[in-house]
């Protein structure tokens, strides 16, 4: 767990997130993040640490820690750019090309296929690259974690000179029940889990895992053997009830 003291002229701000703009830091080799409805922190932590025990390339996620940031918790990640590599969400992708929210074109659509189709093909034509296995991963994991925050800022490409690739997955703070924006906690755990909203393409998890598969499979003894210890908290509670949940991703 790290303690950092960071001034204001490290402060990065982000347009286009789910929540706005939103304010990051970047100093030396590290991005930091600040908890700002939950223990976001917290959850980045203990997804990027199970993924470790999962058949996902450690190149494929981003790892984070959690610990404090000017004395309020979060977490910092390694920047995962090499020199002359740059970042490219799918939002600002589509805007650069066609002036437009693509968010907002995907809500005239009326089926999860639709959108679906339309991204993979706008990504194809616009980046030569397949994003197939990328989102396999990614739906994967967020129906794991319960991740209400998959927005199209939360999908990238990195542009390599000319190439285009897959971005390893990112941001994964808003799951677990944290700081889901669903949540009630006069509802049980398990309501609370079924109360759960998804994005991007449509509101279930699990219709967007069938669509597109298992996209890893984790080591279920390896996480436990890791969570029983760090800290009781109900963010750990909720994932080994997932891992339980989806038990069929167990690695054989």
């Amino acid at each position: 767990m790290f303690r950092e003291i960071i001034e204001n002229e490290y402060i990065v701000m982000q347009e286009g997130t789910s929540e706005g703009t939103q304010m990051k830091y970047r100093k030396g080799e590290y991005w930091y993040k600040k908890d700002c409805h939950g223990k976001e922190g917290l959850v980045e932590y203990l997804v990027s640490g199970m993924l470790k025990y999962s058949t996902l390339n450690p190149t494929e996620y981003v790892i984070y820690e959690n610990g404090y940031i000017n004395e309020v918790a979060g977490c910092r990640s390694r920047n995962f750019l090499a020199a002359g590599e740059e970042l490219i969400t799918f939002y600002r992708l589509y805007y650069n090309e066609f002036g437009k929210d693509l968010s907002q074109v995907l809500a005239h659509m009326m089926t999860m296929e639709e959108r679906i189709e339309y991204v993979m093909e706008f990504v194809r034509q616009s980046c030569g690259l397949d994003i197939t296995d990328y989102l396999k991963k990614i739906f994967t994991l967020d129906m794991i974690i319960l991740n209400e925050d998959r927005h199209l800022n939360n999908l990238a490409v990195v542009l390599r000179g000319n190439t285009f690739v897959s971005a390893p997955i990112f941001d994964n703070g808003m799951s677990l029940l944290t700081a889901n924006q669903s949540v009630n906690w006069h509802f049980s755990m398990e309501e609370n889990v079924r109360r759960v909203v998804a994005r991007p393409f449509c509101g279930s998890h699990e219709k967007m895992f069938q669509y597109f598969g298992t996209g890893f499979y984790v080591d279920f003894p390896g996480v436990q053997q890791w969570l029983e210890k760090e800290e009781d908290t109900r963010e750990k509670q909720i994932m080994l009830h997932q891992l339980k949940r989806y038990s069929f991703l167990a690695k054989g």
